[in-house]
């Protein structure tokens, strides 16, 4: 199949859920990715200039202009379910030396229904569906649960500032095994106490000329006032008293939960149980439930689907169930298709004018021709 027949293949089971085709616009103002889709996509944004000195970008996926719509209509007072389909092109800087910065994505999403996990297992029975009208047979697939961390972390009872610095830090990598591994030092809490007194171009000289005076280059995606931020968050944290041993222990095992997807309850209840953490049933009765109903829909599932309790963390939009669909020799940085739940990204898109649930997912014909060559 070539990647136009492996288009209109899933294309054509998306659109026979009655879901309208749309293609939203190609170009974005920068602040909306850059808020919204976190720092692993940051540096791959293709940005420029417009005409009139405003930062843009193009769109890097369909899911963010898609939700702009569904924001728009419900703005100007139209309520109700809706379903959107598309098979258009997306623009990101390659995440591997084989793949195109620009490619077509074949996708949907969908706005206002139950935030449940019946829905969240449709939606990947869904793509899953998709997935086996372009031949794919043997796949395997990750899936993850972006509230159990910040629910783990609620449940512990800590100051708030070291909760919100710890769900701060899941989003980034290795950010919760950085600030577990210790305490800031003595000069890092002085110099955030700096930063947190000055006014915001001051504090970015300082951070800066501690830099230079430390011989430190700049490395990473973040943003100077991003990293003071998180400095400045770490050092109250520890003013706070910082995060105690037994829920240090309870965040590594949790952190190191990878199990495969019918173990997924019992491996939570453990950790739970084990620390006192009454307050995570409900959380976790959820999960088993999503599971129970994906592998009653896709029982191949069963044996070919893992749960990472870190998976997804990089695509900051993304706030409940999220997964990702691999095939042949492709690396898990470039899965075949996946989706995922964002509740909160309409309000955030808004301004918090109109609210709604969202959940979608995509397959990506290139790489599903790829796959399907390292297979045969």
């Amino acid at each position: 199949m070539t990647p136009e027949q492996i288009a209109e293949a899933a294309s054509a089971v998306f659109a026979r859920t009655g879901a309208r085709p749309v293609d939203p616009a190609y170009v974005l103002a920068s602040d909306i990715p850059l808020e919204l889709s976190g720092e692993a996509v940051r540096a791959r944004l293709c940005v420029f200039t417009d005409h009139r000195g405003n930062e843009m970008v193009m769109r890097p996926d369909l899911t963010l202009p898609v939700a702009g719509l569904e924001a728009d209509r419900l703005s100007s007072g139209k309520n109700g379910p809706e379903a959107y389909t598309y098979a258009a092109r997306a623009f990101r800087l390659p995440a591997s030396p084989d793949d195109s910065m620009e490619f077509t994505q074949v996708g949907f999403e969908r706005f206002g229904r139950a935030s449940s996990p019946d829905e969240d297992a449709d939606a990947f029975a869904l793509v899953h569906s998709a997935v086996a009208a372009c031949g794919i047979e043997d796949w395997r697939m990750v899936m993850g649960d972006l509230a159990v961390f910040p629910a783990f972390v609620d449940a512990l009872g800590l100051a708030r500032v070291t909760t919100d610095l710890l769900k701060r830090a899941f989003r980034q990598e290795g950010g919760v095994a950085e600030l577990l591994a210790g305490a800031p030092s003595a000069p890092e809490v002085d110099l955030a106490h700096a930063l947190s007194e000055a006014a915001p171009d001051v504090a970015n000289e300082l951070f800066l000329d501690a830099l230079r005076d430390r011989s430190i280059p700049m490395i990473g995606t973040r943003s100077v006032g991003e990293i003071i931020e998180g400095l400045v968050a770490k050092a109250a944290a520890a003013d706070a008293g910082g995060v105690p041993e037994d829920a240090r222990r309870a965040l590594g095992a949790l952190a190191s939960v990878n199990c495969a997807a019918p173990e997924t309850a019992s491996e939570l209840s453990g950790i739970a149980n084990e620390h006192g953490l009454a307050a995570m049933g409900p959380v976790i009765e959820r999960v088993a439930r999503r599971v129970d109903a994906i592998i009653a829909a896709v029982p191949q599932l069963g044996e070919r689907g893992r749960f990472r309790s870190g998976f997804g963390r990089r695509f900051t939009y993304y706030d409940g169930f999220v997964f990702e669909t691999f095939a042949g020799a492709l690396t898990e940085r470039q899965p075949i298709a996946a989706g995922g739940r964002y509740d909160g990204l309409i309000a955030g898109l808004s301004g918090g004018r109109a609210k709604a649930t969202g959940i979608g997912g995509v397959v990506r014909p290139d790489r599903v021709v790829r796959a399907r060559g390292s297979m045969s």
